[in-house]
């Protein structure tokens, strides 16, 4: 069971089945399971899989075979990934953060890194010379294979001039609600390994790149900020995001990205993960259990306190709406939460005030890799917790104000908690409403 607190969550049916289907989609996103079924070794030939296509790669063609991992998970990723290819494997490195999922029995070929995020410091730099020094030295008969995931974008620091800037900008840029795709084509051109930088010092070896989409449409180039993608914004793109939010250029050096193709020529790209894989085995589970299940949609975004309310109101009796993207929450007050939990609050508080009708229905919204900005995944409400809260004479309105949600939730108990071993495809919701 991946959900830890599920026994002291699951106090009614309505519950006990909106929990089996959160369940399903961290079980669908395991990061161990998953490299299994999409990395397969036959052989000589290495099979890649993902929901839409496979790939074979005849390794007997390279001198050397690297695996190169950076964001959340990618110790675990990276671990199984020199498992499977085993004597074919010349050397690994994996640059994660220290709180995410290592496996039982890592494997001893990995020589792990540990950085931070969601801001960078001088360990990230330090990983990522020692990556950059080994694609650098690559050359026309090696393989690099790069597993990249969410928080690529910290991780993934090239130099001091970067680490200087980077951690500034993306604190002013949450702050004012500015999306991930803002964020990235900023950090894109601060950078000497994002917006395809990566890629040119590869050339002229052969490269796989395995990633894991956190982002909304699972555009390539903004996850981890496209570190081996080639890059279509300009300076001048980065620029317009800094004016349109207001924050003052001072001395910020920006970079043009490579534009040249040929630093690509020898690219290749797999989805390995994205929401897609936990959405459906959540449709999938809630079928099973006797919902009508449908998809409401993959790209929500926007204000978090918003987003969630015209899918309530779509849904019906006996239904499930299944949903994933990433919201943003703009900062008001001063307290301490999460995207998802700020959007069950706003549920939470809406009911309270009799804008909305919650009875019968169950809703959770969570972060598939178990950290909403705060040590669990997100949160939970239906009748239960809107007894609980006017228990506890609490009032939900006031804590979204103070965009305090983990300590509205840590006082009625409806937190999400997991084990932190599935890959980070972004936010995923849930709405049921019950038929008896």
């Amino acid at each position: 069971m991946i959900i830890r607190n599920y026994k002291s969550l699951a106090t009614t049916k309505l519950r006990r089945d909106g929990l089996k289907i959160i369940e399903s989609a961290y079980e669908a996103i395991d990061i161990e399971k998953l490299i299994k079924r999409r990395f397969l070794l036959n052989g000589r030939t290495l099979e890649v899989r993902d929901l839409a296509q496979k790939n074979k790669i005849l390794l007997d063609k390279y001198k050397r075979v690297f695996v190169i991992g950076f964001g959340k998970g990618s110790y675990a990723a990276v671990s199984k990934m020199s498992d499977i290819l085993g004597k074919k494997l010349y050397g690994a490195i994996s640059l994660d953060i220290n709180s995410s999922y290592k496996p039982k029995r890592p494997n001893k070929k990995v020589t792990a890194f540990w950085g931070t995020h969601p801001t960078p410091s001088k360990e990230n730099v330090e990983a990522t010379t020692t990556i950059t020094s080994i694609a650098r030295d690559a050359n026309k008969d090696d393989l690099i294979i790069y597993f990249i995931g969410g928080g690529g974008s910290s991780l993934l620091c090239g130099s001091l001039g970067e680490l200087d800037y980077s951690g500034w900008l993306f604190k002013k840029l949450t702050k004012k609600g500015a999306t991930i795709e803002e964020i990235n084509t900023v950090r894109k051109h601060i950078s000497e390994v994002k917006g395809g930088n990566l890629a040119k010092l590869t050339y002229p070896a052969d490269s796989f790149s395995l990633i894991v989409s956190d982002v909304c449409g699972n555009s390539l180039g903004t996850i981890a900020s496209g570190p081996t993608i080639y890059d279509k914004s300009k300076v001048e793109d980065a620029l317009m995001v800094l004016k349109k939010y207001k924050i003052p250029v001072g001395n910020i050096i920006f970079t043009k990205t490579p534009k040249e193709k040929k630093y690509f020529s020898k690219c290749k790209y797999f989805l390995l993960a994205c929401n897609q894989d936990a959405v459906l085995a959540m449709v999938n589970t809630a079928r099973k259990i006797g919902y009508d299940a449908s998809i409401g949609s993959l790209l929500v975004n926007g204000e978090a306190r918003k987003a969630i309310f015209p899918f309530i109101k779509k849904t019906k009796v006996g239904q499930a709406t299944i949903l994933a993207g990433e919201t943003t929450v703009v900062i008001r007050g001063r307290g301490k939460g999460g995207r998802n939990q700020e959007l069950v609050l706003s549920v939470i508080a809406a009911a309270s005030d009799k804008k909305i009708d919650m009875t019968g229905t169950f809703l959770a919204s969570f972060n598939s890799d178990g950290f909403d900005n705060t040590p669990v995944a997100g949160a939970i409400a239906d009748d239960v917790s809107f007894k609980n809260c006017k228990k506890r004479k609490l009032n939900p309105a006031k804590y979204l104000n103070n965009n305090d949600s983990f300590t509205f939730f840590q006082k009625t108990g409806d937190f999400i908690r997991t084990e932190r071993r599935a890959f980070n495809v972004a936010d995923l919701m849930l709405i049921l409403i019950s038929d008896k």
